[in-house]
Formats: C-alpha cells, structure tokens, sequence
C-alpha cells in the first residue's frame, strides 16, 4: 500500500511572511544590481579570472531576486543558496580567521556583507521549508 503526502501549498505561507520574504529579494536584487551590474556591463578588456566568475554570479542572483518579488515561495531555493553559502563562508573563513586574530580589512568587509545573512536567515518560512523539502516524498526520477 502506498499512500501518499498531500502537497504543499503555497498557501501554507502567511501573507506577513510573503512580505517578509519579498523584503528578502527586494535586499538581494537591489543591492546587488546596484554593486554589481555597473561593473559586469562596464568592465576593463582584461576583466578576467575569479572576480568576473563572482561579480557574474552575483548578477545573475540579481535577476533572479526580481523573480522571487513576484514568486516569493517558489524562488525559496535561492534564498536557501543565499543563507548557505553565507553560513559556510563564515564558519570556514571568518570564524576562523577572528579566532585567530587574523582579520585583514578585506575579510572584514565579506563578514559584514555576509553577516547580513540573518535577515534572509530570519525570512525563511522554516517550517515550511521543512515540510516541502524534508518531509514531503521527493520527486519521481523517470
């Protein structure tokens, strides 16, 4: 017998926690098209390497922020992104480095960037996020 968990639904989600969330992606898109897009569409011919990967990736987070203002439930996956990636930058990078007493002005400056995190930390719908990822079945792979 198979019996099977009843989707979740967006409606799952309050109205104060969709503007919240909103407020979320409204930080994400704002602040990094304005920090990034100036650079990516105007750049040096020798523009190259790591920080053009990065200020492409934060571009391309850009845009995808503007969709979650509309979606806000369904972009959920990148905000996740956005706290993960955050999370472990700290943990493995500034943590270690403030323990050791070896904080250079430019970590100092990523940690107050990532610090941000508990904004977007704070407008997760948890609860949701663990009944649509954790608990529901997953997605049939054929």
């Amino acid at each position: 017998m198979t019996t099977t968990a009843a989707p979740v639904e967006d409606i799952d989600v309050s109205v104060p926690r969709l503007y919240a969330l909103r407020f979320g992606y409204s930080l994400l898109a704002f602040g990094l098209a304005i920090e990034t897009w100036p650079v990516v569409l105007v750049h040096d011919s020798s523009w190259r390497g790591t920080e053009s990967l990065v200020y492409c990736i934060l571009a391309a987070l850009s845009l995808l922020s503007f969709v979650g203002l509309r979606y806000p439930v369904k972009m959920l996956p990148l905000l996740l992104f956005e706290s993960a990636w955050k999370v472990i930058w700290l943990s493995a990078v500034a943590l270690p480095a403030w323990l050791s007493d070896r904080m250079d002005d430019e970590t100092w400056g990523y940690t107050a960037s990532c610090l941000l995190v508990v904004i977007f930390l704070a407008v997760v719908p948890w609860p949701y996020v663990y009944r649509k990822y954790v608990l529901a079945p997953g997605e049939r792979w054929r």
